[in-house]
């Protein structure tokens, strides 16, 4: 269990890090290169990034293996609470006393979370039963397709939820196959599948709610939705439990967690977005008839 808590605590980290150093690459991306998205993705703090987030998501693999569902989501949603605090560090902007009140709650409610899981592989499920997993992708792509068609606020709320439950189906398919032992089992899972299909839906869908709406209800929504329903799927179908006399406390720490990382979605979102403003405020004075 122990390997299994510092892999998912890894993968916040990781996770956490790569998005400063993207938000980084996208900050310099403007004044660098005109702004451009191919060269944004070909940037080296970009690319950087990709790379951990490769780092973090086989982090949560391998911690499936152990952990249930409900430790290892909350573990990952938990990394807004590092990206607040490498972020202030490298962007040279300071924690708020919110943020701080925060981002211990996320540490009480991990704690309290890991004293309750049940360390323990996933129930074994039949390739029939796997199949129903890609079968359910099906209405989760075909709404988010509709809702792509969509513009404004709302349809970028939609958006973000329906990505938060195409990458729970990820977070499903992912402890399915912490049962497997070979690449020819994998392959051969219907499960992989399901995560191929759920992890590009998804992965499309949010970056299409970040065009709609403010990175605040959609990055809320994404941490509220993913966690909420992946962990449900897992005490429900895959075995995951709590230890003898310890469900309160993991209720506990489970809602603690998921607020507390809400929360920090929340007020991160709304301080980039005044950062924002207020370059774009600079921007333009800069560039008014007059101005030195």
């Amino acid at each position: 269990m122990i390997v299994g808590l510092l892999l998912a605590l890894g993968a916040a980290v990781t996770t956490g890090v790569a998005s400063v150093l993207q938000a980084l690459a996208a900050h310099r991306a403007p004044a660098a290169h005109g702004g451009s998205i191919s060269r944004l993705v070909a940037a080296p703090l970009y690319l950087g990034g990709v790379a951990l987030d490769g780092v973090g998501f086989a982090c949560i693999v391998v911690a499936l293996h152990w952990l249930p569902l409900f430790l290892v989501q909350c573990a990952a949603a938990s990394s807004v609470g590092v990206t607040a605090i490498v972020g202030r560090r490298v962007l040279g902007s300071h924690l708020g006393r919110r943020e701080l009140v925060a981002l211990i709650g996320l540490g009480v409610g991990l704690v309290l979370l890991a004293s309750g899981a049940k360390a323990e592989a996933a129930t074994a499920v039949s390739h029939r039963a796997q199949w129903l997993l890609v079968v359910a992708a099906i209405p989760v792509i075909g709404i988010g397709a509709v809702a792509l068609r969509r513009p404004g606020a709302r349809a970028g709320g939609a958006l973000a939820s329906i990505a938060g439950l195409a990458f729970a189906g990820t977070g499903v398919a992912s402890r399915v196959l912490s049962n497997t032992h070979s690449v020819h089992e994998i392959v051969a899972a219907p499960a992989c599948y399901a995560l191929i299909v759920f992890g590009i839906g998804g992965m499309v869908f949010f970056a299409a709610a970040l065009q709609r709406t403010v990175v605040t209800i959609a990055t809320a929504a994404l941490f509220g939705v993913e966690t909420l329903a992946a962990s449900a799927v897992g005490l429900l179908a895959l075995g995951d439990t709590t230890r003898p006399g310890f469900v309160v406390p993991a209720a506990l720490g489970f809602v603690v967690t998921l607020g507390c990382a809400v929360l920090l979605a929340l007020t991160e979102g709304q301080r980039d977005v005044a950062t924002e403003g207020q370059r774009d405020v600079a921007t333009e004075g800069e560039g008014a008839p007059g101005s030195t």
